[in-house]
Formats: structure tokens, C-alpha cells, sequence
């Protein structure tokens, strides 16, 4: 049974963070209170590790207003590219959506805001063939090679390549940006990729890409939300290359009877059966070192929440342990007759590895190291700066992080705090295994947030590199059962290391005692047994006599 005080500390804590949650009462300079999780999985306050530098908007940008925008990435050299989704174009009333440029202090650099198709006019009169012979109807040829977006949804650059997901035009287009006469960008089309002609690609399945990105070696990954088998690959030229990083189905109690069912049951009445399949991938990121990263954005499953994909499609988290960690908020909260729990909707790799999942029920940013630890929580619901409506995408550059609000058409620019740079420091330092210059920033990361549990792991294993194993037992106690047990093992070798004369003497002395009491149990036993014979004799020489 646990303690009042454990109960009561638990109530507090949860009462915080529901407050968190769904207020945007502001406390000291920002809209949203610090928190973080401890080694139990409770929230705790903690200081922010993040706040709100500025909010920028179209106009602020010198586009107007924008207009549900849908993604955003950032690019080598600092560019800001905004996938503007429900945009209404001036050139024409079909344009429904449009690019824009800034350079990284949110100066306006160029809109594309139409298609140039002069050079890729091979692929036009393959489009032009495909709907007289019928392969494709007027409506879906229209979409295909239509010069204007329709509900663009995502957006990657790669070099000076653009990369855009053109959703209702069932289309993923890449281009150059240039130019007109008139002063007008436009985007001149290098390759579009549209629906496989594959037999592995259901002719039923729609084709509305979400997002996309490219790898290293110029393959085009597409998320498309009515896929459950993982992202659809391009070669860099058009041809569909398979499917990418599958989720797994998750163990839930149906899946585990259909299991039970398929043992028993007939081939005609498996054919029968309903599927189980997995949830689709949402959105994904790649980092420096060609790694993916894919989350998935349903509420109603736990499992693959976020993957870290080699090229093989292997989840490299599993092998590690840490896909069974929890992302997001820890604890499902119930508030006026509704259930809250985490939606992750976008993943952000920034400097070092470091993880940022955007959750779109709570509004929050969730910051991880590279090891899935829980470094910071910042963001949230409301209608005040820092806070949000509707979250669609996160990005960072060195220690700034980006959020686009498609409801409230902006973006919010964080920037670290002294606390936040403070731990990042000992995070660089740590993971280059350099523990003891990380000793000062964690010992002052504890110092302003005694709750900041990371700093006590940090903390445990810079004694434990130092070879103080006691006091990184203590560090350990309560942070790390995994550290803990080093710490012990290293003391434990030490102690008998320091001991071991003593402890050769008492082992020989035990041995020699051993051997005594046995030597003497041993003439006691043979005692009794001449006793018992000479008894043995004497009464049968008196039945004799």
C-alpha cells in the first residue's frame, strides 16, 4: 500500500499537470507551467527549458495573411519553406495553396505559386496517352498535371530541390524555384510522382500524399495516410520502389483472439476473419546520419509511437530498449466528459540527436536526447503566446525550436533558456562521454530544479567513470536500476579488491573451522558408535547367559 504522503505527492502533481493541460492562466513570463516526469512516471514541476522568443505571421512575413498552413521545413542554409495549404491564389481561382520562402530571420525571399511542366514534357505526353487509352480518367488527369497546388500538406528541401506533397492533386511534385517576368515564383517541375502501377499497390487505395522527404541516396519517402504498409518509396526519377517502415500490429486483446481463432479455424473461415492491421505512419524526419524517424499519430494505439529506421526498415529503438518507452504524456487525463491522451503528429531531429515530437491534443513539445530521455515540456493549449490551437509542425535550428499552428496560421519561434542551455551542455558533453566535464552543469542543473531526475543519472555516471561507486549508488537509487547495478558491481569488485587478504584469512579460517568441527563430529559419531556396540554386545552375552 503506498504512504499518504506518496498518495498526496501523486494527487499534487497530477493536479498540475492537468492545469497545464487545459488552462493558459499565465504564471511568471510564460502561458504554461514547467513540468516533467520523475523515475516513477509522476509529473513534477520543473523549470522551462524553452520560451517564446516571437510569433510571426504572414503579414509579419510581407505575404498576408496564411492561411491553414500544414508544414514547414528548414532548410541547410537557414531558409523557412511553408506548405500555405488553404491559401486562395489571386492568379486564378483554382490555385489552392502556395509555397513560401523566407530567409531565416522570417524575411520574405519568394511564393511559388505555380507549376512550369516545360520540361519534364515526356511525362506530359505520357499523361497525355494514359487518359486517351483510359488508364486514367479526365478528373484524376487534371489533378496530375494541373500547373496550380491543391492542398499542398507537406514540404522538404533537399539541396535547392523542393519537395512538395500536393494532397487533393494526388501528386508528390519536385522543382526548382524561379522567376517569372512579372515577378511571380514559380516552381519548374523536375519530376512528379503519382500513384504506382504496381500489383503490390492495391488499385483501390487512394494516392493523397501527406508528407515527404528524401534520403541520402535521393529516394523520395512518402507518408499517405490510407497506407498501413509503411511509406511509399520513389527512385529519384519516378519509379515506385516498394513500401518503408511498416508499424507493427499492435497486441491488443482482438488481435491476440484472432490469433487464437487462426489455430483453430478452417483456411475458408481465415479468409473469412477480419484483418488485423497495423495504424499508418504520420509523419517522419531524417537526420545527418540518414536515420528515419516515423510517429504515429493515433490516439488508440502504444505501439511504434515513434521509430528510428535504418535502410533496411529495421526499428534500431527496439534493439536499444526504447520502443517501449513512453512518448508524449504519461497518464491518460479526463477532462468534462472527454479523454486526453498524446497524438503524436510530427518529429523533429535536431544537433545531437535531439528528439522533438509534436503532440497535437496537448499543444506541447516533447524534447528527448538521443537516448529517448525526457529532457524538456514546453507549449500547450490557449489562445496566448507560447500556447497553441492546432499544432502541424515542429522544427529546430541550433538551439531554437519552431512550431506551425495551421488554426492560428503562425509560427512560434522558442528559444532556450539559461536552464535549457545548461542541460543541453551537459547532454553534449555526456553522450561524448566526457562525465566528468559534465559534473558542473548537472550539479547546477540540480541546484535550480532538484527535480530534474536526468541530472542525478548524469550525475551517477560521472562518479561511476570516476570510480566513486558509493556515491554514485546514491545518485542511482532512485533514477536508474540499470545504473544502480554498475555502481554496486564496481563497489562490490573494489571491496574485494581492498579486502582481500582479510577476507583470504577469513575464508581459510571458516575452512580450517569447517574442517575442526568436522573432525570432531567425526570422533563424537565414532564415540557413540563404540558405545552403541559395546551396549550391543554386553546384552547379547546376557540373553546367552
Amino acid at each position: 500500500m503506498p504512504s499518504i504522503k506518496r498518495i498526496a505527492v501523486r494527487a499534487a502533481a497530477a493536479v498540475m499537470a492537468s492545469v497545464t493541460l487545459f488552462t493558459s492562466v499565465a504564471y511568471a513570463d510564460e502561458p504554461y507551467d514547467g513540468y516533467n516526469y520523475d523515475w516513477w512516471g509522476d509529473p513534477v514541476p520543473s523549470q522551462n527549458g524553452y520560451v517564446v522568443d516571437k510569433v510571426i505571421t504572414g503579414s509579419d512575413i510581407g505575404v498576408g495573411a496564411l492561411n491553414e498552413p500544414g508544414d514547414m521545413f528548414i532548410s541547410d542554409n537557414g531558409d523557412i519553406y511553408i506548405a500555405d495549404t488553404a491559401y486562395k491564389g489571386t492568379l486564378d481561382s483554382s490555385m489552392k495553396g502556395r509555397i513560401v520562402v523566407t530567409d531565416s530571420n522570417f524575411q520574405h525571399k519568394t511564393t511559388i505559386e505555380y507549376l512550369d511542366f516545360g520540361d519534364v514534357q515526356d511525362w506530359v505526353a505520357e499523361q497525355d496517352n494514359a487518359l486517351a487509352s483510359g488508364a486514367i480518367d479526365d478528373t484524376q488527369y487534371k489533378k496530375v498535371t494541373d500547373i496550380y497546388f491543391d492542398g499542398p500538406s507537406g514540404v522538404f528541401v533537399d539541396e535547392d530541390v523542393i519537395y512538395v506533397a500536393d494532397n487533393s492533386n494526388d501528386r508528390v511534385v519536385s522543382f526548382t524555384a524561379e522567376t517569372d517576368g512579372n515577378g511571380v515564383g514559380y516552381g519548374k517541375v523536375i519530376t512528379v510522382y503519382t500513384r504506382p502501377d504496381a500489383d503490390v499497390y492495391d488499385s483501390s487505395t487512394t494516392f493523397n500524399p501527406s508528407k515527404v522527404l528524401v534520403d541520402a541516396a535521393d529516394n523520395v519517402y512518402v507518408c499517405i495516410k490510407s497506407i498501413t504498409k509503411g511509406a511509399v518509396v520513389f527512385s529519384q526519377d519516378g519509379e515506385f520502389n516498394g513500401f518503408f517502415g511498416a508499424n507493427r500490429v499492435e497486441a491488443t486483446a482482438d488481435v491476440l483472439l484472432n490469433a487464437f481463432w487462426k489455430l483453430i479455424f478452417s483456411r475458408e473461415q481465415v479468409k473469412k476473419m477480419k484483418r488485423s492491421v497495423p495504424v499508418e505512419i504520420s509523419n517522419f524526419d531524417i537526420d545527418e546520419d540518414n536515420f528515419i524517424y516515423t510517429v504515429t499519430e493515433s490516439k488508440n494505439v502504444e505501439t511504434d509511437i515513434i521509430k528510428k529506421l535504418n535502410s533496411a526498415g529495421t526499428n534500431i529503438f527496439t534493439n536499444l530498449g526504447y520502443s517501449e518507452n513512453t512518448f508524449g504524456d504519461y497518464l491518460t487525463k479526463y477532462y468534462r466528459g472527454q479523454t486526453y491522451s498524446s497524438q503524436i503528429t510530427d518529429v523533429d531531429i535536431g544537433e545531437n540527436g535531439t528528439i522533438n515530437l509534436l503532440d497535437l491534443k496537448t499543444g506541447r513539445v516533447f524534447q528527448y536526447d538521443n537516448e529517448c530521455n525526457l529532457l524538456f515540456i514546453f507549449g500547450g493549449k490557449g489562445s496566448q503566446k507560447g500556447t497553441f490551437t492546432t499544432v502541424n509542425a515542429v522544427e529546430s535550428v541550433g538551439t531554437n525550436v519552431y512550431v506551425l499552428d495551421g488554426r492560428k496560421a503562425s509560427i512560434t519561434k522558442f528559444k532556450q533558456t539559461e536552464f535549457g542551455s545548461i542541460v543541453h551542455d551537459a547532454i553534449t558533453l555526456f553522450n561524448r562521454g566526457k562525465y566528468d566535464e559534465a559534473k558542473a552543469p548537472w550539479e547546477e542543473a540540480l541546484r535550480r530544479d532538484s527535480n530534474y531526475w536526468l541530472a542525478y543519472i548524469g550525475l551517477g555516471n560521472a562518479y561511476l567513470n570516476q570510480g566513486e561507486y558509493e556515491v554514485a549508488m546514491d545518485y542511482f537509487m532512485y533514477n536508474s536500476k540499470v545504473g544502480y547495478n554498475d555502481a554496486f558491481k564496481g563497489w562490490r569488485m573494489d571491496f574485494i579488491r581492498d579486502n582481500f587478504t582479510l577476507i583470504a584469512v577469513i575464508i581459510v579460517g571458516l575452512l580450517v573451522l569447517v574442517y575442526v568441527i568436522a573432525a570432531i563430529r567425526g570422533k563424537v559419531r565414532a564415540k557413540k558408535r563404540a558405545e552403541a556396540e559395546r551396549l550391543f554386545k554386553a546384552q547379547n552375552k546376557g540373553r546367552e547367559d
